[in-house]
């Protein structure tokens, strides 16, 4: 069962979307003509109409000020307290139930191992990204990392691209310091980090980053792509990413070897 914070959150949420898409519509505007009005990109006004991405202070007040409103939007903010998109919520009580995690991304170090500097470096990429908006995002993405610290942590396994390694995010020192502790954190017995290199002739890992998570024979996946996520439970869906998952791993570097590419590429 949801907690009522998160359910009042979903609720005011979805009234704060269904009001801005309503006053859009009587006042003729598409995304791409509002846009520029509150200011802000095309795309985040469809984010946050779609509930992908939640509505700020700027941006609420930039609303209100094209239709004319007194606050009707701003009321609703302090409820809209979740920092994680609807899309995203089920999945971090999925991650802490789980005893085995394994995750593979083409991008990103995934955020079960992301430092705070480096989380806010790609926080702060975000369109449209605030700074009290990235701090509470910095500050949730910490807080579902407890679960490897705690007494009985789910494995991780996790599959990086090597083109991760090699996309300065944040700036060298932030890098090399998120590298760091990638190695650090691989030192523990439950923790898994394995690299397929750039040489690999397989286009199996080019279709987009995934996570499977596993307990006591439960099983759900997180896909996400540049705008939105979902959680998967469907079988067909599940054994078709176990299948990728056994062809990357296959590709993958053992865990020697990744250390010491993480330690080449730190070096140069």
């Amino acid at each position: 069962m949801e907690k009522e914070g998160n359910a009042n959150g979903e609720t005011a949420n979805m009234e704060y979307r269904q009001r801005m898409r309503q006053y859009r519509t009587v006042s003729g505007l598409t995304h791409a003509r509002l846009a520029p009005l509150i200011p802000c990109s095309e795309s985040l006004v469809g984010a946050v109409e779609r509930g992908t991405r939640p509505p700020t202070e700027p941006f609420t007040r930039g609303l209100e000020r094209v239709f004319g409103l007194d606050g009707e939007l701003l009321e609703l903010l302090p409820a809209i307290r979740d920092v994680n998109p609807v899309w995203f919520r089920k999945w971090p009580a999925i991650e802490a139930a789980a005893r085995s995690i394994r995750i593979y991304q083409l991008a990103v170090i995934p955020g079960l191992l992301q430092t705070a500097d480096y989380a806010r470096a790609v926080f702060e990429g975000e369109p449209g990204a605030m700074s009290g908006e990235v701090e509470k995002a910095i500050k949730a993405r910490l807080q579902r990392q407890i679960i490897l610290s705690q007494a009985n942590p789910p494995s991780l396994s996790v599959i990086l691209d090597e083109s991760v390694l090699l996309r300065c995010i944040g700036g060298p020192e932030v890098m090399t310091a998120q590298l760091a502790y990638l190695l650090d954190m691989m030192a523990r017995p439950y923790v898994t980090v394995r690299i397929v290199p750039l040489s690999a002739r397989s286009t199996a890992g080019l279709i987009g980053p995934f996570v499977l998570a596993s307990d006591d024979g439960t099983n759900a996946a997180f896909l996400e792509n540049a705008e939105t996520g979902e959680v998967i439970h469907q079988i067909e869906v599940m054994h078709k990413l176990n299948q990728r998952w056994e062809l990357l791993s296959g590709l993958a570097q053992p865990t020697y070897e990744t250390i010491k590419i993480i330690k080449r590429v730190m070096e140069a």
